[in-house]
């Protein structure tokens, strides 16, 4: 029983190997048959349908290269997933500053003394050493309003607020902008804008305010630190629309709060020998426009 098992089994798999072989023989010749077929056909050789195929190379891909020649007249290959989505659109800056002068006249309110308020009045003059670099000078003229607080605080406590006032300042300042960008307006238009950093130093006068009317009044002419933020929206080729907030870093000098001996002549000068010294920050929030010269531009690299 067991060799005829045996015997059985061999049978079936020498039956099996025979199929296999003559399949394998027969997608051969298959095969062959179309290799031939293709050597033989020519360009001009139709499809069913009319149309002509053209070849592809090996990377499936259109060849429309001249093989007749030594050089190709048209070597163009053309993707199938070739898309109008691949092709990248890089719109040029709006707006260039790179070798012009800006005229910015600002106006603005102090934010951070609840006593006295200024208001300033002023101008910046900047010269742009490149597209994000700057250099330019600054003028200020400030006005001065005293806030209801400052007349609470003497009936409250029964005393009179330590004051200063800030009459102008100058300063050279330097400028960086990191950042530029756009959005949309409306969806009408597109309104491109940057952010800028700030950075100088220069002076600032100011005068006290004394706590007795009698009593005489001086003035200082302080070294003055600022630093700022701000930003620029671009409106037209020679006009912008710029806002800051600007901290000036005021060394001043403030009356003294020691009552001034009896008998002696209080004159500017000794109230000026004993006033008290003090760094305050006088933080300033402006808005102003931004004329460029020249009003005109001309970009230096190609599309």
């Amino acid at each position: 029983m067991k060799r005829l098992a045996i015997c059985l089994f061999v049978v079936f798999a020498m039956g099996e190997f025979d199929s296999g072989a003559a399949f394998a023989a027969k997608t051969a010749a298959e095969g062959n048959a179309g290799n031939s077929d293709q050597q033989n056909a020519t360009p001009a050789d139709a499809d069913a349908s009319g149309t002509t195929s053209p070849p592809l190379d090996t990377t499936g891909e259109l060849d429309l290269s001249d093989k007749s020649g030594d050089a190709p007249v048209a070597a163009v290959k053309t993707s199938a997933t070739l898309s109008w989505q691949d092709i990248a659109v890089l719109p040029r800056k709006r707006f260039l500053k790179g070798g012009r002068f800006e005229l910015s006249p600002f106006t603005g309110v102090s934010v951070n003394d609840i006593m006295i308020r200024h208001y300033v009045f002023g101008a910046d003059l900047n010269y742009f050493l490149s597209d994000a670099i700057w250099v330019g000078l600054q003028g200020n003229y400030y006005i001065k309003q005293l806030t209801e607080r400052e007349a609470l605080v003497g009936l409250q406590y029964n005393q009179i607020p330590t004051l200063n006032k800030y009459v102008y300042g100058g300063a050279l300042n330097f400028g960086y902008v990191p950042v530029y960008g756009k959005f949309a307006w409306f969806n009408r238009g597109i309104l491109h804008w940057e952010i800028f950093a700030s950075a100088g130093i220069g002076v600032t006068k100011t005068e006290i305010i004394p706590r007795n009317p009698s009593d005489p009044s001086f003035d200082n002419l302080s070294i003055t630190p600022n630093i700022a933020l701000g930003g620029r929206f671009f409106l037209f080729d020679w006009l912008t629309l710029n806002y800051a907030v600007r901290d000036y870093l005021i060394l001043d000098k403030f009356e003294s709060t020691n009552p001034h001996p009896n008998g002696v002549v209080w004159t500017s000068a000794l109230a000026k020998s004993a006033a008290d010294s003090a760094l305050v920050h006088n933080v300033m929030f402006y808005v102003g426009a931004g004329f460029y010269l020249p009003t005109k531009f001309q970009y230096k690299t190609p599309r």
